[in-house]
């Protein structure tokens, strides 16, 4: 998929609480989707007419259940995914009676991952099951002459999309050295593709790289800057 493609790609929220649709709808748009928000069913159907959505996310006290069940009955809307959402202390039976017609069940307060995984599982079906994010990380590669500084634009805990206009050889292994909060974390790591410019004109000109034996300790670094990046501004309930 290009970026011109995902981005005609919209998340529905539905949410009656303020700071949690506002919330929910962030971490959305950090994921890299669009976003409506609206605070009921009716709401929701309204815009779903004017614009069928990629999935919704409807908060289950909030009229996400009835909106599941206009949704069921409507054929223009069978083929989109509901991710219901409720408190983990919730016995919401409607809910749990309805299982089958939902994408799937998240616990409030959202956790992070749990909910990139299952965005992506409903809208990629699944291509990107590890958490990544836009950034813009200072990186220096340490490949002898040729070394250089420059920023990572896309991380995850596994790898990174490097921004350079001298990309190296694919399959050729790379020590690296990435920059969190003033801590260097050295891994080395393996050029898995590049991407010019004149490849199309959504490609950002660089290479993706693979982080090899990375150790537990940076891997949860890096994981704890992802998440603190994501939910910068942002108040969790």
């Amino acid at each position: 998929m290009n970026a011109a493609e995902k981005s005609k790609r919209y998340v529905l929220v539905l949410d009656s609480n303020a700071e949690d649709l506002f919330y929910t709808s962030m971490l959305l748009q950090r994921f890299g989707y669009y976003t409506f928000t609206t605070h009921t069913a009716q709401e929701a159907i309204g815009y779903m007419t004017a614009a069928k959505p990629s999935a919704v996310v409807a908060d289950a006290g909030s009229g996400g259940t009835t909106l599941l069940s206009w949704m069921t009955k409507d054929p223009r809307f069978l083929d989109i995914p509901l991710i219901l959402l409720s408190p983990l202390s919730s016995s919401d039976s409607e809910a749990r009676a309805r299982r089958e017609e939902y994408a799937a069940h998240l616990g409030k307060p959202l956790k992070v991952e749990e909910f990139y995984r299952a965005i992506q599982t409903v809208i990629e079906k699944g291509s990107r099951r590890n958490l990544r994010i836009a950034t813009h990380l200072n990186v220096r590669l340490d490949d002898g002459p040729r070394g250089s500084e420059g920023f990572a634009t896309e991380l995850s805990e596994y790898g990174m999309f490097f921004r350079t206009l001298e990309p190296r050889q694919v399959h050729s292994r790379i020590p690296v050295v990435l920059v969190i909060k003033g801590r260097q974390i050295k891994l080395e790591a393996v050029v898995l593709y590049t991407a010019r410019f004149e490849e199309g004109s959504f490609r950002e000109h660089g290479m993706g790289l693979k982080f090899m034996n990375i150790g537990r300790e940076d891997r949860e670094v890096i994981a704890a800057y992802m998440l603190e990046q994501l939910e910068e501004g942002l108040v969790r309930r």
